[in-house]
């Protein structure tokens, strides 16, 4: 019956414990909430709410039939939200399925294990979606919740204490990090071994079609493009023109990327005019950004026939590349056959009017490089606007609406509009996506740019200088070009953007400061951390080492190790050092340790007051003084002892001392 009793308790999930067990539960789903259906993230709450009840005692466990029922409409719950197919997000919302529904049948500590092993990995998977500071910070948080939880199982049910697990968790994440921060420099950047699957939803950002407002709704966005460090002075906002996306092929008021004839191995013998190290936030797409033209690139970049740089897989987590781009490089000089084509090509008998004015500016003009000026300056004299509030155009005739009757419109509304003109009298032209300017961070001098600073321009081909750079936003709004995005919206847009987007781009202000040094942290984190890629651990590890060899990269895992090992090892005995007692304390046991006759020196058994209490009697002298000044010293938790006190308990213990020093000493009876 004993053992069988035992057992019960050796199985048993400490009631606090469980509850310590819940709340890690509870914050280690929070960060997913952005990437997975909100109803799960409300089964797992009705879970935890459940098992809450079975805690209390107000429930019971569900049979099974009700639990087979419950796994049965998450499956079909999945299926009805569209994770039809294996992609991040279906795979997390599973795992966070079965992590919840797991609370409902939580009884022994076999079963809270199973439930800490996969708060580990839900902590881990948060990663896949997000690898900022803020992020690592909160998980480094939740690792400590977990561990508390895991500490608490392994208490007496009577002596669960959750500070106490939560103190002694901090402590075991502390003595981890050293160790793994070796880790981190010196193990080997290999490949996975398997893959990810995309996403379903892509991130804010540019994507690979385009109509016109969807560049005029990624400028209320304050959201992270990618920071750039130029090897160099930083070029004028003007000529920070970042090419993402060639828009080809236009279809009823859409423009669209076209499949690229070719790839491009530009001249490296090139001079390189601008040497700039990108830092690319995840897009769930291929394409990078560059300045024009890329000459130097990773070599696992391709060039597309288009001059656009494409990562061989989608960006997933922050991309670190390096690029040589040379402004004045000539694109494609000869254009073939093929892509005139495709260049000069519309949609038959849509946008009438544009035609028409085209035609006749053509003629007139005679030139593609006048056309264009002749269309910038009509952009500059007619009543044109540019604002992020563009009325709503139809697909049919979308051009004319806007160049002859609303004549409001954000940057890519006159880049299509231009390009099109341009193509009906067919002159090669396409429309490029991508992003304009960018603000230096004063802390750290590298460059952000924001979702805000999307922009569209367009490329002429013109005899003898091959694709040339227009960019009709400067028409209608110079400043967005010459300033930035700030310098060219009004008021009525101003008011549009969030409290964040508007505390960015105002130049002053306390929250402005602190969000520039939250960039600057972030920067950093990415710059050692997310970005420490095969390429910087081999610059880092060659400065540290010089030339690799496996011999010096195993003693530096064993040093590396080993003195991690020895940090936690001080940190153990640290611990078990001996703790700083009490002055009186101090005073009281320096006084017993002095006592030299057997039948007077203290007993374990006795407190202070008993003891000085037998003293007085065998001394026959009255130390109730000392007894009550041992008692107050030793025993109120509100008294604080001072300089005298502390020298009268030590000179009234002295004179005691004298006193049994020079007694005779007697033998028992």
């Amino acid at each position: 019956m004993a053992g069988e009793q035992y057992a019960g308790v050796a199985y048993q999930i400490p009631r606090n414990s469980l509850a310590l067990l819940m709340v890690a539960q509870l914050v280690v789903i929070l960060p997913l909430g952005q990437s997975i259906s909100l109803w799960i993230f409300g089964v797992g709450l009705f879970c935890g709410y459940w098992r809450t009840q079975v805690y209390r005692g107000r429930w019971g466990y569900p049979p099974g039939w009700v639990k087979t029922l419950l796994v049965i409409a998450a499956v079909l719950g999945l299926v009805a939200s569209g994770y039809d197919n294996l992609s991040l997000e279906a795979a997390t919302s599973l795992l966070v399925l079965a992590f919840a529904l797991k609370l409902v049948e939580m009884k022994n500590r076999r079963d809270a294990y199973i439930v800490i092993y996969l708060s580990y990995f839900l902590i881990s998977t948060a990663f896949l979606f997000d690898q900022s500071l803020a992020l690592t910070l909160y998980q480094l948080v939740a690792a400590v919740v977990v561990t508390a939880a895991m500490v608490g199982l392994n208490q007496l049910q009577s002596r669960v204490r959750p500070v106490a697990s939560l103190r002694i968790a901090a402590g075991l994440i502390l003595q981890a990090l050293p160790l793994t921060l070796v880790v981190f420099m010196l193990f080997p950047r290999i490949a996975p071994l398997w893959s990810i699957p995309v996403p379903s939803a892509a991130t804010t950002g540019l994507s690979d079609t385009l109509t016109p407002g969807d560049v005029a709704r990624l400028g209320r966005s304050d959201e992270l493009a990618f920071r750039v460090v130029f090897n160099g002075d930083v070029p004028q906002q003007r000529d920070l023109y970042w090419r993402g996306l060639v828009y080809s092929d236009f279809k009823y008021g859409t423009w669209a990327l076209a499949d690229p004839l070719n790839n491009i191995n530009p001249e490296l013998g090139s001079e390189v005019a601008l040497d700039y190290e990108i830092f690319l936030e995840p897009t769930q797409s291929k394409w990078l950004y560059a300045l024009d033209t890329p000459i130097r690139f990773p070599g696992r970049f391709e060039m597309l026939g288009d001059y656009r740089l494409q990562n061989p897989e989608p960006v997933l987590s922050v991309l670190r590349y390096r690029v040589g781009s040379n402004p004045g490089y000539a694109m494609d000089l000869e254009l073939a056959d093929e892509i005139r084509r495709r260049e000069t090509a519309t949609p038959a008998g849509d946008n009438p009017r544009l035609r028409d004015y085209a035609t006749r500016l053509r003629a007139r003009t005679g030139s593609a490089e006048a056309m264009v000026a002749a269309m910038m300056a009509d952009i500059r004299e007619q009543p044109f606007v540019y604002t992020l509030n563009p009325p709503t155009l139809g697909r049919r005739d979308s051009i004319d609406q806007f160049w002859f009757d609303t004549r409001r419109g954000f940057c890519t509304h006159y880049a299509g509009a231009v390009t099109f003109a341009l193509r009906s009298v067919d002159i090669p032209a396409r429309m490029v996506g991508g992003y304009q300017g960018g603000e230096v961070n004063p802390l750290t001098g590298h460059m952000v740019v924001r979702q805000y600073d999307a922009h569209a321009w367009i490329e002429v081909w013109l005899e003898g200088r091959g694709w040339t750079r227009f960019d009709p936003t400067s028409a209608v709004a110079p400043a967005r070009v010459e300033s930035g995005f700030d310098a060219a919206i009004n008021n009525e847009d101003r008011a549009s953007l969030s409290f964040l987007s508007a505390a960015r781009l105002a130049d002053q202000g306390v929250l402005h400061d602190m969000l520039r040094w939250a960039d600057s942290l972030e920067y950093r984190w990415n710059l050692w951390v997310v970005g420490y890629d095969s390429a910087t651990q081999s610059d880092v590890l060659k400065r540290l080492f010089g030339k690799l060899t496996p011999m010096k990269i195993g003693v530096a895992l064993v040093v590396g190790s080993a003195c991690s090992l020895l940090l936690a090892v001080a940190a153990v005995f640290w611990r078990r050092r001996p703790q700083r007692r009490h002055a009186g304390e101090r005073i009281f046991r320096s006084f017993c340790n002095s006592v030299r006759e057997p039948r007077l020196q203290r007993r374990a058994q006795e407190s202070p007051h008993a003891y000085l209490a037998r003293l007085s009697r065998e001394l026959d002298t009255d130390l109730a003084p000392v007894q009550d000044m041992l008692q107050r010293v030793l025993y109120d938790p509100d008294h604080v002892m001072g300089v005298m006190e502390r020298y009268n308990l030590h000179q009234a213990l002295r004179k005691l001392r004298f006193r049994l020093a020079f007694r005779t000493p007697t033998t028992a009876s």
